[in-house]
């Protein structure tokens, strides 16, 4: 977006302003959130925007709550992942140190809300299908799953492995439905060899998948898990169930490191013995049945909306996990109807 055409976003949002600050603040916050991915700094642009309405009490709530010393929380964030960039992780660490310690202090959960950082409506309406949640949800001002899944990083970079597992549990918990810090959880469990806490966080994860790469990875963990047991049959099968989804490179090595534990040459299993070995294991070929429906409902109600940029997403994550050659249609039929609304966007169906 250039820099005119974020003014003119700027320009159209006040135009919308009114008496009820309520009313404003909630629409500047629903308009940011639609700019968070496309265009972040229209977003944070839209951000000032609000807090130069604020009265002086609530600026200063803001204030505290949104940023430490004179530096918002996502420029703090910046500057660390700058530094772990260059693997200067004992740096990194003093600032996701700070992050984490002020997002559980001024946003923790209190007997009537609950604080969360879902990433679009897909998680949202995914959280809903699977936690069944009784209290108000608050949106964070930023991701803060990432950033707490930074500060568990840096951790397990200088060898501060068990400490990262309350880190990532708390990650977990401002978005239950980021399969991202479970995948790192696992990656926890390996180091440390507790087998038990490596299979439950991948049956964990598993549920909330939305792409293909998920839950190859899910599956390769199993496979992993499996391994470390000594059941080399069922790793076989996971492997060769995972590259059903994702063609992981290391898995062909993986493959070879079995066939060399078992002392002969690997066959694929066949579907039937795949599928013995994914119920054994309580698992199923696929993406999750509330991942699905979720997608399905909002794919149709943003179809029918005419909403087309939604409904294209959401019939990429369907077609993406199925396969299915009817979804595949449906999203060229949506990305078509996008396209005449942006010609020179670039749009996948694929």
């Amino acid at each position: 977006m250039t820099e005119q055409e974020r003014n003119d976003v700027i320009e159209a949002v006040r135009a919308r302003l009114t008496d009820d600050q309520t009313g404003n603040m909630l629409m500047i916050q629903a308009e940011s959130r639609r700019y968070e991915q496309e265009d972040p700094q229209t977003a944070k642009a839209l951000l000032e925007l609000a807090m130069s309405l604020l009265s002086e009490e609530q600026e200063a709530y803001l204030k505290e709550t949104m940023y430490i010393g004179e530096r918002r929380l996502d420029q703090v964030y910046g500057e660390a992942a700058g530094l772990m960039q260059k693997r200067e992780n004992a740096k990194a660490l003093t600032l996701t140190r700070q992050l984490y310690e002020h997002i559980l202090v001024h946003f923790r959960e209190t007997a009537e809300r609950r604080f969360f950082s879902f990433r679009n409506l897909l998680e949202s309406n995914l959280y809903h299908q699977l936690y069944h949640p009784t209290k108000e949800l608050m949106k964070t001002p930023f991701d803060f799953t990432r950033f707490i899944g930074a500060h568990a990083y840096n951790l397990v970079e200088l060898s501060r492995t068990e400490e990262a597992i309350p880190v990532l549990e708390t990650a977990i918990r401002y978005n239950p439905v980021n399969p991202d810090p479970r995948f790192e959880l696992a990656e926890v469990y390996k180091l440390l060899g507790n087998h038990e806490k490596l299979r439950e966080t991948v049956l964990e994860t598993h549920p909330i998948c939305t792409t293909r790469y998920a839950l190859g990875r899910c599956y390769a963990n199993m496979a992993f898990y499996c391994t470390e047991i000594t059941e080399y049959e069922d790793a076989v099968a996971f492997y060769y169930v995972s590259l059903l989804f994702a063609d992981h490179p290391a898995i062909p090595g993986e493959l070879q490191h079995l066939s060399h534990l078992m002392g002969r040459r690997i066959m694929p299993p066949t579907r039937e013995q795949a599928r013995a070995v994914l119920e054994k294991y309580h698992m199923i070929e696929g993406p999750g049945r509330e991942v699905l429906y979720t997608a399905t409902e909002l794919s149709n109600q943003a179809i029918e909306a005419k909403q087309w940029k939604e409904a294209t997403y959401y019939m990429q994550v369907i077609s993406d996990l199925t396969n299915d050659p009817k979804a595949a249609e449906t999203l060229k039929m949506c990305a078509a109807e996008l396209r005449k609304m942006f010609p020179d966007a670039p749009i996948s169906t694929s």
